[in-house]
């Protein structure tokens, strides 16, 4: 292991990916507005600068058992982003055997559960303690269940990360089961990528999975799912304003607002930059492979925000066939690629 290389990666990967990721927020809202025929907001404002905004806001401590753990899920939610991206990189290949889909698709999971955790925690409505109803003999309340905002919300989570996600983790297995390895670095190297020797040039010697059948099809159902894990429309049914107002992240203010605002962007980021070293068979790293990746990592952010743009809050009577139907169209391509 070169330990220069590794200590070069695990410090400055992180860091592109939150300057690229503080743009992406921007850069989704302004395609949606351009499309619906609004200017939108200044490209930095939705990402770069509400983060910055939200970090000197007057501090707010909202109600909960266990306040500490409460604030920190959200940095919990960057530091996992920041790992799963190092561990697609060649730096961090042999380190502790992780480098591996396995790894990845566990680490997405727990960023998943986050959201369970942030709703549960909370026990206050806009930073002021819920009142309990009246409980006396006669009440109009007597009896009813007593459930706060952000556990409406957490019960929605439940359910989409139940069903809604799995054409992701079958769209990242796909690759797998094309090229015959769980390893990152395995899978990219099957399509013609030496970190070693990589120039430019090479990009046009590359046979990218996402031009076979079995990989177009992968992509799909990951798409699908990548928009679930960003909760973004149609799949955005854990947050919708109409009830649950901001979801299990309500209660978020001041630095702790700021926290889940940048977990969100880095997610966007690096569940791009997994599809891109996955399906194109370029990885994250210090080096002239890092221009192709980024600039590729912008396809599926772009993607989500046309969707968005175009489509409804979906219900769960929705978002279940539909996610049924990307995750059967994900196994087909699992199928395929065996052939």
């Amino acid at each position: 292991m070169d330990w220069t290389d590794f200590a070069i990666t695990t410090v400055c990967i992180p860091i592109v990916a939150f300057v690229v990721s503080t743009w992406l927020p921007g850069i989704m809202r302004k395609i949606q507005a351009r499309i619906q025929l609004r200017i939108g907001p200044p490209v930095l404002t939705p990402g770069f600068w509400a983060f910055f905004k939200f970090l000197y806001k007057e501090r707010i401590r909202p109600v909960s058992p266990m306040p500490r753990l409460y604030h920190s899920l959200p940095v919990i939610g960057i530091f996992l982003m920041f790992f799963i991206i190092l561990l697609t990189t060649p730096a961090w290949e042999t380190v502790l055997t992780l480098g591996t889909l396995v790894a990845i698709a566990g680490l997405m999971k727990v960023e998943e559960m986050l959201y369970l955790f942030m709703g549960n925690l909370s026990k206050s409505i806009l930073s002021v303690r819920m009142p309990y109803p009246d409980q006396v003999k006669g009440a109009v309340m007597k009896g009813k269940v007593r459930r706060f905002f952000e556990q409406v919300a957490v019960v929605r989570t439940f359910k989409l990360i139940s069903i809604g996600s799995f054409p992701l983790y079958i769209g990242l297995f796909v690759p797998a089961v094309m090229y015959g390895s769980i390893g990152i670095m395995a899978v990219a190297s099957a399509q013609g990528f030496d970190p070693a020797t990589f120039v430019l040039r090479d990009l046009f010697s590359l046979n990218p999975l996402i031009l076979t059948v079995p990989g177009a099809i992968g992509a799909i159902a990951y798409f699908a799912g990548y928009l679930v894990i960003l909760n973004e429309y149609p799949f955005s049914i854990m947050h919708t304003k109409a009830d649950v107002v901001e979801g299990p992240t309500l209660e978020y203010a001041a630095w702790a607002r700021a926290g889940y605002y940048l977990m969100r962007e880095v997610t966007i980021f690096v569940m791009s930059s997994v599809f891109v070293t996955l399906y194109f068979g370029i990885p994250p790293m210090i080096g002239w492979a890092l221009i192709p990746h980024i600039i590729l990592v912008m396809l599926l952010p772009v993607g989500a925000a046309i969707v968005s743009a175009f489509t409804p809050v979906l219900t769960f009577k929705q978002v279940y066939p539909l996610s049924l139907g990307f995750s059967a169209l994900g196994v087909i391509g699992l199928i395929v690629a065996m052939l």
